[in-house]
């Protein structure tokens, strides 16, 4: 993409920053925009510490909660990647304590490292408390299990967001490698990235470098309780930097387009790519405003992060971390390979809404385009015969390239007659461009002497793909 912001679209993105942290009564927010590979852009809000009156910068530490959860989904795909797990296995197979509660029902079915994964575990939400529980030390996490009576419902029937379940996943990292979770996320993840910054440890940070959590509370802004680091950290523990952060949000953008370029590490991009399919239940369908219109947005939970189907900004994945003096989102959109992320240190800023703004500020700028995608060979000549048939009139000459349904799904008599029409009507016409959805499918645009034409084909599968469906200006070729 063209990272460069106009002064139009960087005002435009900064007005919705401000309206939001003044509505919310945000004491410092950073937010960053990563594309081709960097940090190409950011937007500094208010202070790190009140009292001090630090301003944020780009090397300000924030605690950014949940959006820890991807990358402790990531340590156990590349773990699983490794043989070293399996995510089907059942959670009792890594930690011992697990395998001896009782399920709710004599019929539940063992809890699986995926459910964990997807939140399908049969776990309590549990917010408020476990926020809380970011500094239990292991010999009291260990007491917890073995207490038993940790479930709700049932295991995989239901969505249920549970922070317990992700630190399950990190005693489960800890059991396989030997390792501290927070030393083997640094040594996978964090140094390999050149995140140096990034710590578990929030009193580690020079106090200078940290964004004091505040709540807003009595008209003025009260300091929160910092958590230690402990047992729960791989649902939430991570602070960061939006210099170090935006090295794993380019990292994560990297898994797209698939490609054949070598590997670079330090997880495998079809992994990545793996954290936004959607492994578990649908989740409540929600809506937006764009431009004065309401959209709807269909979503999913994958492992650690939300993949969002927008009708305006197309497909996203993103996760928002709130902590008590902390809120925080992460939202990168694979097809346009822009990402965006948003710190704040007031208690549970829901910072998805300003990076949700910020995308339809850079959409409106024209700034959020998907990226071009390869026109396969196949489809090239597909559109190319269909072309030539225009010209002519008849679509006589493209029956070799049709697949075995295309014309008893609708006779050659009728497309001839709907082609003609369409011919009589635009004129003479030329190929614009092919906009393919993918290898096998996509659509033309026809630039016509009184108006354009837009199409779109099908091919089948298999060595010699055929045409399966042909459709023009969205409708089917049968009619007007």
């Amino acid at each position: 993409m063209d990272t460069t912001l106009s002064a139009d679209a960087a005002q435009a993105v900064s007005a919705a920053l401000e309206d939001l942290a003044q509505k919310h009564h945000v004491p410092g927010l950073m937010f960053g925009l990563v594309a081709d590979g960097a940090l190409r852009w950011t937007k500094a809000i208010g202070l790190a510490d009140v009292e001090a009156k630090r301003p944020v910068t780009a090397d300000t530490a924030f605690r950014i909660a949940s959006m820890t959860k991807n990358m402790t989904a990531l340590a156990i795909l590349m773990l699983r990647d490794a043989g070293k797990l399996a995510l089907d296995a059942p959670v009792g197979d890594y930690v011992p304590e697990f395998a001896k509660l009782k399920l709710p029902t004599a019929d539940s079915k063992p809890v699986s490292l995926r459910d964990l994964l997807n939140h399908s575990a049969g776990l309590v939400t549990d917010d408020p408390w476990g926020d809380r529980q970011l500094g239990l030390l292991p010999a009291d996490f260990t007491r917890l299990i073995q207490a038993g009576a940790l479930f709700a419902q049932p295991p995989g029937i239901a969505f249920e967001y549970s922070n317990l379940g992700f630190a399950l996943l990190g005693r489960v990292i800890t059991n396989v490698t030997g390792k501290r979770y927070q030393d083997y996320i640094a040594e996978a993840l964090l140094r390999p990235l050149g995140m140096n910054a990034t710590t578990f440890d929030f009193f580690a940070v020079p106090e200078m470098w940290r964004a004091t959590g505040y709540r807003w509370a009595h008209e003025r802004w009260l300091p929160e309780a910092a958590e230690p680091d402990g047992e729960f950290g791989a649902m939430g523990g991570l602070v960061t930097t939006a210099t170090d952060y935006a090295r794993y949000v380019a990292f994560l953008l990297s898994a797209w387009p698939p490609r054949d370029d070598a590997e670079r590490g330090p997880a495998r991009r079809a992994t990545v790519r793996e954290l936004g399919l959607s492994h578990g239940l649908p989740l409540p369908a929600d809506t937006r405003a764009a431009k004065g219109k309401t959209v709807a947005v269909a979503s999913g939970y994958g492992y650690g992060m939300v993949s969002s189907a927008d009708p305006v900004l197309g497909r996203t994945l993103h996760h928002r971390g709130g902590l008590p003096g902390y809120g925080s989102h992460v939202l990168i959109a694979p097809d346009t390979g822009i990402g965006l992320f948003t710190f704040a240190n007031v208690t549970y800023f829901e910072a998805d809404a300003a990076n949700v703004a910020a995308a339809q500020a850079l959409h409106d700028a024209g700034l959020w385009k998907p990226r071009e995608r390869h026109v396969s060979q196949a489809l090239a000549d597909a559109v190319a015969a269909i072309v030539r048939a225009y010209e002519a009139g008849t679509l006589d000459g493209a029956a070799p390239l049709f697949a075995v349904n295309l014309l008893p799904d609708e006779p050659i008599a009728d497309r001839n007659a709907v082609l003609a029409k369409l011919k009589a009507k635009l004129g003479d016409g030329t190929l614009a461009r092919i906009e393919p959805q993918h290898d096998l499918a996509g659509k033309f645009v026809l630039e016509c002497k009184e108006s354009t034409l837009t199409g779109a084909i099908t091919l089948t599968p298999g060595p010699r793909p055929n045409i399966q469906t042909l459709t023009f200006n969205g409708a089917e070729a049968s009619k007007d």
